[in-house]
């Protein structure tokens, strides 16, 4: 009977196109999301005196790439290399400053979308590796696949349930296969976000340091909401080109527009005090408006002697797109607030924002 073994680690190229598969960290992953290879793979047409009505006498490889969508629950580390899920995180915006509380001892790592991703003081010219292993028949072969670029980022978190990541990647080139990395590593339980230790809030949001690099986030005096299902879906507009540049795979990686969409399920209903999803909606009817949104997973696992692990989105400027109300005879009606998110020039500097906090000092 055949083995039925997958697991991924992620590594960080100081070249793009440079495999790296020793500092790594690996990733937990929810379905076997096997990297796709493309290849362009074409028949030959040119006069040769052959018959052509006999059919193609031969096919050229012309260029390559590989595709990934990766579904993980999100730790706020990995193992060995501790800042990977960081790595992949800031490989989406481009920019990260990291920090370390002086007074409670965690590191946070502040993250926001960069105008050039690629330029010397933000990511230059790393990528990622992702090292795919996976049995073939009775053994297992690491699968490296390189100059991984990341191009979107959908957070999913509902009831009883981890917080859910799903990452799209895409890349140049599957490296020849070598030995199983072996012996994977995976983080602590206690480093899961998850429902349970989720807060989000909207309205009046303290932001320490100075924009767009804070250094903390604090939610006092804020109005909490609480959905039943949140998504938060990012996107970079990232693409790859092929150029005439000697190589059969993209060399060149050019920017879109940053955008991020998020959808709340929520109960239909208006209370006396707290969040209104009926004001929400008739904010929407009456004209275009603005809200905020702070989401916060606080693990309640120690990083230092007073912090805690944990992953804050910060989104504070978003324009509500609609969601009109469900009605049924078996439930309570329900409505999905749907907003799309707007740059803020003024308070942050940025349309979305992301910390870490862990123990892993650079990411």
């Amino acid at each position: 009977m055949a083995r039925n073994l997958i697991y991924a680690a992620l590594g960080e190229e100081a070249e793009r196109g440079v495999k790296e598969s020793g500092t790594i960290g690996f990733l937990p992953l929810l379905s076997p999301g096997v990297p796709r290879s493309e290849f362009d793979d074409r028949k030959r047409k040119e006069w040769r005196g052959e018959e052509a009505g006999l059919g193609p006498h031969a096919v050229e490889r012309l260029s390559e790439k590989w595709s990934a969508s990766l579904e993980m629950p999100f730790f706020t580390e990995t193992s060995p290399a501790k800042g990977i899920m960081g790595t992949l995180l800031k490989h989406f915006f481009g920019k990260c400053g990291s920090g370390q509380n002086g007074a409670t001892g965690q590191y946070y790592h502040m993250m926001h979308p960069a105008a050039d991703p690629f330029s010397d003081s933000m990511l230059g010219q790393k990528a990622l590796t992702l090292n795919f292993n996976i049995n073939e028949g009775a053994n297992v072969r690491n699968w490296p696949f390189l100059g991984g670029r990341v191009k979107s980022l959908s957070f999913e978190q509902e009831t009883g349930q981890a917080l859910k990541l799903t990452t799209e990647l895409f890349g140049q080139r599957r490296d020849d296969d070598t030995a199983e990395l072996g012996g994977p590593v995976f983080p602590a339980e206690n480093l899961r976000c998850d429902y349970n230790n989720l807060s989000i809030v909207t309205g009046a949001v303290t932001r320490n340091g100075t924009a767009p690099d804070f250094s903390g986030f604090s939610a006092i005096g804020a109005t909490a909401i609480k959905p039943d299902k949140v998504s938060i879906r990012m996107e970079n507009g990232m693409v790859d080109a092929l150029r005439l540049s000697g190589v059969a795979y993209p060399d060149r990686t050019r920017m879109g527009e940053f955008k991020v969409t998020v959808e709340l399920a929520i109960d239909w209903e208006d209370p006396a005090n707290g969040f209104s999803s009926i004001s929400e909606f008739r904010d929407w009817v009456s004209g275009a408006g603005t809200t905020n949104l702070l989401f916060h997973w606080d693990t309640g696992t120690s990083a230092g002697t007073g912090g805690t692990h944990g992953l804050i989105i910060d989104l504070p400027r978003l324009h509500r797109t609609g969601g009109e109300p469900e009605y049924s005879r078996e439930k309570d009606p329900m409505v999905a607030l749907r907003y799309e998110g707007l740059f803020d020039a003024d308070e942050t500097k940025y349309m979305m924002g992301l910390m870490l906090v862990n123990t892993a000092p650079s990411v």
